[in-house]
């Protein structure tokens, strides 16, 4: 129970958050397909993307709570069967309506994998280990944040909803495997469920801003948010200014799960040890933000890729080390810690790809990029000299 030794059925575990974040992302190189095929506006099919988004940040800390009183497993064993089923309705949609409500119950299922797995995680690794096993949790999260949308840029070639049939029939194999193979994790669970606090909780986000560990949870939104405005400005980007094909900007974001994989896996404990935790956070935001502001005076694929592999070089030292501090740290139960902290990756998720789009069409190519960037390297400077980041 103690060390990362119960690695094994853990990889069940990385399955169920890559599907998850491989769900999230196949949908943004589709995204132009599905505007011309339902003719909707650059509004409506950023909403689409963000609908996803919006739906985990309300559900997560419910789920998280959840899991603290009936345990891990049930939850994630109840995410995956409603994940499959709701991937399978996305790919049969015929209407606006029927993307938005699959999106939705996306959302709604994909909370309860992801809160749930942190936490899953935090039971079984000791404080001195966590490092390890977020890094292949994020390495999971990661890889699935970069080849769902390579994925669906490849596979649509197939037929526009292949990559969401996929995605279900993942799903459902890994809610067998989980069934069988994935143990408990939590030995002690809560006596009763606690609903006063209100369903959604944000009374509890809002006080988890003023508390110690607010820095954590403002940079996981700014992360998230770069992240994911990202994914749907350079597919944008890279179609218009530099006329590459949706199959080629899918395989740009496979090299970035490749990395990403390797990053977290393999080099993220040495990186920690080095620099220290809270060092390593305020690195890799660094370079994230660089690769970003970059990103837009590409003129060529080779300088585009260039600067997508120096942001996800960035990018994969930051979360599972953020996630790492806050299981350090928090003084709760690492189900619903995890599900706050999951809200505020998913509020970034829902302005990311909101604000991507709009800014691309309204202020021009560079300020979607530009504005991550910045936002970024702004608040690096408040946390770290306001807030006291390196003494927390």
């Amino acid at each position: 129970m103690e060390k990362i030794r119960k690695q094994p059925p853990l990889f069940f575990l990385y399955l169920t958050v890559f599907i998850t974040i491989v769900g999230f992302g196949m949908i943004f190189p589709l995204l132009p397909y599905y505007a011309r095929q339902f003719n909707a506006s650059e509004w409506t099919v950023g909403l689409l993307a963000a609908s996803y988004a919006i739906a985990q940040f309300l559900l997560s800390p419910i789920w998280g709570r959840l899991s603290d009183r009936y345990g891990r497993k049930p939850i994630i064993i109840i995410s995956l069967l409603g994940l499959g089923l709701s991937f399978l309705f996305f790919g049969l949609s015929d209407s606006l309506f029927g993307l938005f409500i699959a999106r939705i119950l996306q959302g709604i299922f994909s909370a309860a994998a992801i809160s749930s797995a942190s936490a899953y995680v935090a039971d079984v690794t000791s404080k001195d280990q966590r490092i390890k096993g977020m890094g292949l949790l994020g390495a999971s999260f990661s890889a699935g944040f970069i080849f769902g949308p390579g994925i669906g840029g490849v596979l649509s070639a197939v037929h526009l909803s292949f990559p969401f049939f996929l995605a279900a029939a993942l799903a459902l194999v890994n809610f067998i495997s989980v069934f069988l193979f994935l143990p408990e994790s939590l030995s002690k669970k809560t006596e009763k469920l606690n609903i006063r606090e209100g369903l959604f909780n944000l009374k509890r986000m809002f006080n988890a801003l003023k508390g110690e560990m607010g820095s954590f949870f403002i940079l996981a939104f700014l992360w998230s948010f770069a992240l994911t405005n990202n994914e749907v400005a350079v597919p944008l980007f890279g179609m218009e200014n530099l006329n590459l094909s949706v199959a080629t900007i899918g395989y740009f974001f496979s090299v970035q799960g490749v990395l990403a994989v390797i990053m977290q896996s393999v080099l993220l404990y040495k990186i920690t040890h080095f620099f220290g935790e809270h060092r390593a956070v305020v690195l890799g935001l660094t370079i994230m933000a660089i690769g970003l502001f970059l990103v837009p005076f590409a003129n060529s694929h080779i300088l585009l890729l260039l600067f997508m592999v120096l942001m996800t070089l960035g990018s994969s030292m930051t979360r599972p080390t953020l996630v790492t501090l806050v299981s350090k740290q928090t003084k709760e139960g690492q189900g619903i810690t995890m599900g706050i902290f999951s809200s505020f990756e998913s509020l970034g998720r829902v302005f990311g790809p909101l604000l991507g789009g709009w800014l691309f069409s309204t202020f021009g190519f560079h300020s979607p990029f530009t504005i991550s960037a910045v936002l970024i390297l702004l608040t690096l400077v408040f946390v770290v000299q306001i807030k006291g980041f390196f003494r927390n």
